[in-house]
């Protein structure tokens, strides 16, 4: 097992380093000389050829990751999904050809952070020059020479991306200055940020199924009676789990601050509980009719409920941040943390989805783009808290917000469960047809 997952990461290395060729297997030899030491060149390299490729999209098959009696991972087909570890996410983002970018990419949040209280048509020009420097230096990757520089160990690499984004937001600069039409730009400028804030948070309701649909595949490899009743039990409680947390962490709030304790009255207590209780069983009414005599497969019912139990815990994040939000002000800053998280999840499945399908994004440019998407997603998470921002009413954007994520969060849900059932044969209806229960 730990073989495999080597050989995944120096898969993934070597997607995001933008190489094209395959190595070369290489068998282990002893010198000339007869006894001579082992090459321990030749143990590092494995045939990565044959690492297995990861599959998000809609119609992933979630089966295919046959499991032998001694534990071992049997072969992979094509449409295999590879399991994502934590280890795996971090050795991606450090890696030798990346780690240059991340760190720029955590400047740049660094400078947001300093300077939305100091400027803000300079988080609009950092914000908007980083993102485009990284979008043109991805489209420019077609080039050999850009690939040469731009995919090196050597801090060279971040040249050009600096230069494209030092030259995008000087022309952002020169544009605000305009006394006739510099008002305008810097109200559309701030727009479009509020734009690329509302539409993450579609993505990050999708990208943040990847960590619990890992779980629940690992738990999902079970048989038996009991299995299916657990399943089934984690599938039907577990909006009502999250609803007891979530009061336990309003209780300690409240006793901690004068201000929310004042605003966890009755109301609040009753809307949190209806809340939770009203979107669980939405779900899980609909659920149930979706996979109708299969909800008792011991499988199915183990990936349901586990992958229930993580999920449920991010979409009660938003719920009481929502409820929080109507009468204090949003946590953007906060939000920060399922950013992070999504930057990890983001920069993978891009990465092996590069590898898969040649597209606009490839595996020469897929560290630029997932760079640049989150550069303009943390720009616009610190707009929003700006002192001098051009949005007058930044709690109701908040607002919107979490509820899209929750909206989202269900719809990802029912899909994430209509995969498996496809994925294992279960299922021959389309998503909707199967919803509907016919």
């Amino acid at each position: 097992m730990a073989g495999d997952e080597e050989d995944v990461l120096l898969e993934i290395d070597r997607i995001l380093a933008g190489e094209d060729e395959e190595p070369e297997t290489v068998e282990e030899e002893s010198d000339e000389g007869g006894e001579g030491e082992p090459n321990d060149s030749n143990n590092e390299i494995t045939e990565e050829s044959e690492a297995p490729i990861a599959d998000f999209d809609f119609g992933v098959d979630d089966s295919a990751e046959d499991t032998t009696e001694t534990g071992d991972r049997g072969p992979t087909t094509p449409s295999s999904p590879d399991r994502i570890g934590r280890t795996e996410l971090v050795a991606i983002l450090l890696s030798r050809k990346t780690k240059l970018h991340f760190m720029a990419l955590l400047a740049l949040l660094i400078a947001f952070w300093i300077v939305k209280n100091i400027s803000v048509d300079l988080l609009l020009m950092l914000g908007y020059g980083g993102t485009l420097g990284y979008l043109l230096t991805g489209a420019l990757t077609q080039l050999e020479a850009v690939r040469n520089l731009s995919r090196s160990e050597h801090p060279t690499s971040l040249a050009l991306p600096l230069v494209m984004g030092a030259l995008c937001a000087g022309a952002i600069f020169w544009g605000l200055r305009n006394p006739e039409w510099g008002d305008s730009l810097r109200s559309m400028l701030g727009l479009g940020l509020v734009v690329i804030f509302i539409a993450w948070q579609f993505a990050q309701a999708w990208w943040m199924r990847v960590p619990f649909r890992e779980f629940a595949l690992v738990r999902s490899e079970v048989d038996g009676a009991d299995a299916s009743q657990q399943g089934q039990l984690l599938n039907a409680l577990s909006p009502a789990l999250w609803m007891a947390v979530g009061f336990v962490v309003f209780i300690v709030l409240a006793s901690y601050s004068d201000s929310f304790n004042n605003q966890f009255d009755t109301f609040f207590k009753f809307s949190w509980v209806a809340l939770m209780l009203g979107l669980g069983t939405a779900v899980f009414l609909l659920l149930r009719r979706m996979q109708g005599d299969a909800a008792t497969d011991a499988r199915v019912a183990a990936f349901s409920g586990w992958f229930a139990l993580g999920y449920w815990g991010f979409l009660a994040y938003h719920a009481g941040v929502l409820l929080y939000s109507l009468s204090r002000d949003p946590s953007f800053v906060f939000d920060l943390i399922f950013m992070f998280i999504t930057i990890l999840v983001a920069i993978y499945s891009l990465s092996v989805q590069a590898l898969k399908a040649e597209g606009i994004i490839n595996r020469q440019n897929v560290i630029f783009y997932a760079t640049a998407f989150t550069i303009a997603y943390g720009a616009s998470s610190f707009f929003l808290t700006a002192d001098e921002g051009l949005i007058s009413d930044p709690k109701t954007v908040g607002r919107v917000a979490h509820i899209i994520v929750l909206a989202s969060g269900m719809l990802v849900l029912l899909l994430a469960n209509y995969n498996f059932l496809t994925g294992r044969g279960l299922m021959k209806k389309g998503f909707f047809e199967a919803l509907r229960g016919q």
